[in-house]
């Protein structure tokens, strides 16, 4: 009797304990606890500069361009983000787990790359050369991928037996290649296919009239001819936009001196210079306020484009205001890295300046040691700017003739109050 009463005790005393974790629970889970910052004093924030490795981007990477052909048509998107976001996010998933999952590389030819576009396929052109490794990690694939090399076009093509192969374009020598990978054409691609309507998309090297113009690539849709305009503005112009910036970049707004290129800010040898044009200079002395990749190995393609991006998303993201950053291309340079980022606005690439790229990071010995920002804030205007059916403006530039050269919709900046829309030979 007495074995039976401590049970049952012990049991009580176990509920009590039960109910009182429970309740807890629920209190912590109310407004009034999570935004009084006791949750914080529970999980204390680590001290010191983050690495830019670790701070979350500001989006997902778009393509600026897809196009999904399937029996009966293809569909093509192009100068549309919040569309491509929606059209992106069923096919931007299988891209990664193909690069994941990308066997050993083969050589395709031209005419076989254009056979898989016109069969069922997915097609993205990030207008940038991305490396592989690095658009693995970026679209979430299961694992890393096993490709050298970048590449700004790509493509999901129906194989033999139920494969789905990665297609791509090597961005150094322009050779297509192709591999198998773990995906079902069953499954994933013809489910992906079904799920766009087809709108009379096409490339150029379809048409044997806009094949004799243009790049072959150049993807032809039936867009309205009017443009958005954007009004521009310096974001450092103001109080507010420079104590962001510098609270991004982990830099002091008290320890700074004026300069004949604008304010000097100061952190031991390590020199931030800011330009009341918005222009943005960093050189370090010791390199080591915002390091990459892993502690004496080497930094690899995929950690130099990560560390970049992440730097470029946190101090130039909330201040460039409807435009959205992207990568330009990551190459090897003075025993390094240099990666370039520009601005994109509603899928259309900006030109800004007289050198293209909003941004670039120079990455030696496991870090950043200089960088150049270009901060701009662009905001939509009223109205938008007639554009000419793409067929007709190939017509009006003969340059193209000579050259075969892209025709793309484009936002040339060079320091003014707004920009507008026009077609551009690339």
């Amino acid at each position: 009797m007495r074995d039976k009463r401590r049970w049952i005790e012990w049991g009580k005393d176990a509920l009590i304990v039960l109910l009182t974790l429970s309740a807890v629970y629920l209190l912590s889970m109310t407004p009034l606890i999570r935004d009084s910052g006791l949750l914080d004093l529970l999980h204390p924030k680590p001290t010191g500069a983050r690495s830019p490795s670790s701070v979350v981007h500001t989006g997902t990477v778009l393509p600026a361009r897809m196009a999904v052909y399937r029996t009966g048509g293809r569909f093509g998107l192009q100068y549309d983000e919040h569309q491509m976001e929606e059209s992106f996010s069923a096919l931007g998933p299988l891209l990664g787990d193909a690069l994941s999952s990308a066997g050993q590389p083969i050589p395709l030819s031209e005419s076989g790359w254009q056979a898989y576009l016109q069969d069922t396929s997915a097609y993205f052109d990030f207008s940038g050369d991305i490396p592989l490794t690095a658009l693995c990690g970026w679209l979430g694939g299961a694992g890393e991928c096993p490709l050298a090399g970048s590449a700004r076009r790509l493509a999901l093509a129906a194989g033999e037996d139920d494969q789905v192969l990665l297609c791509w374009q090597d961005s150094d020598t322009g050779a297509f290649y192709s591999c198998s990978t773990a995906l079902s054409r069953t499954l994933h691609l013809d489910l992906a296919a079904a799920g766009v309507t087809e709108n009379g998309a096409y490339f150029a090297f379809e048409d044997p009239s806009l094949s004799q113009l243009l790049d072959p690539y150049t993807l032809i849709t039936e867009v309205g001819t009017a443009g958005q305009r954007y009004s521009v503005t310096a974001p450092l112009s103001t109080a507010a936009g420079t104590q962001a910036l510098l609270e991004s970049l982990s830099f002091n707004t008290q320890n700074h001196v004026s300069g004949s290129g604008g304010e000097v800010y100061l952190d031991g040898g390590d020199r931030l210079v800011v330009s009341d044009s918005g222009t943005v200079t960093y050189r370090a002395a010791q390199g080591e306020k915002y390091p990459v990749g892993v502690p004496a190995a080497p930094v690899t393609a995929l950690q130099a484009a990560d560390g970049a991006r992440s730097l470029a998303a946190q101090s130039m993201g909330p201040l460039c205001g409807e435009a959205r950053l992207y990568l330009i291309s990551a190459l090897p340079h003075a025993d390094g890295w240099l990666v370039r980022f520009g601005y994109r606005l509603n899928g259309s690439a900006v030109y800004l300046y007289d050198e293209g790229w909003a941004a670039q990071f120079l990455i030696q010995d496991g870090y950043i040691t200089q960088f150049t920002l270009h901060l701009r804030c662009y905001t939509a205007e009223q109205g938008n700017t007639l554009l000419l059916p793409i067929d007709k403006a190939a017509a009006m530039l003969p340059d193209l003739i000579r050259d075969r050269r892209e025709l793309v919709v484009q936002y040339r900046d060079r320091g003014g109050p707004a920009v507008s829309p026009d077609w551009v030979a690339n």
